[in-house]
């Protein structure tokens, strides 16, 4: 199988949780040699709150969280290798204009406030994206994208396939009659 077919079956297996625009860029970049070097570069604050962000939107519980998983290293591997320059900077301009929320709210940075706050400042960015008020907050729409890589990143990783999806290494015969019971995981292969 090809990274083509892979990532489009991972679309499927999320439930067409990943936009057009970030599948585009994944199977774009099937086709173009990675750029190297030319890539916006994360300062470490950046790469902080990407951790932070990550481990927010899958904390570890019984299984392990995005933390555990390197999502926040695959985010950034993602936006220097994968994404054009202009979506560089407006993932940059995002984190940038999230932090600035949280001065203005909390009078602390985003880094600085308290796991609880942190979690509060993300809750109300994720309605405020997501929510029904979308449109009003495009200075942050650069949350979309990263929870979308997220997603991608926890369920493509090892653990997120492994530990939190019933995973079998080499499937049998094909079975289009499986009983459901409450509880059961869903099926990473």
């Amino acid at each position: 199988m090809d990274r083509r077919d892979a990532v489009k079956r991972v679309a499927i297996l999320m439930g067409g949780a990943l936009s057009a625009s970030t599948l585009s860029v994944m199977l774009d970049s099937c086709s173009q040699a990675p750029k190297k070097g030319s890539g916006t570069q994360f300062t470490e604050d950046e790469k902080s709150m990407v951790d932070r962000m990550s481990d927010i939107i899958i904390p570890k519980t019984d299984t392990p969280g995005a933390k555990e998983a390197g999502v926040p290293a695959f985010i950034v591997m993602m936006m220097q290798e994968c994404y054009p320059e202009k979506d560089q900077q407006q993932f940059h301009d995002g984190l940038a204009a999230f932090d600035s929320r949280c001065r203005k709210q909390y009078k602390k940075s985003f880094l600085e406030l308290s796991p609880e706050k942190q979690t509060e400042a993300l809750t109300q960015l994720d309605k405020d994206v997501l929510g029904k008020n979308k449109g009003q907050f495009k200075d942050l729409a650069f949350y979309r994208r990263l929870k979308e890589l997220t997603l991608l990143g926890f369920f493509t990783s090892k653990p997120g396939a492994t530990e939190t999806l019933r995973y079998v290494q080499v499937p049998g015969h094909y079975d289009g009659c499986v009983d459901y019971h409450k509880g059961d995981k869903a099926w990473a292969t």
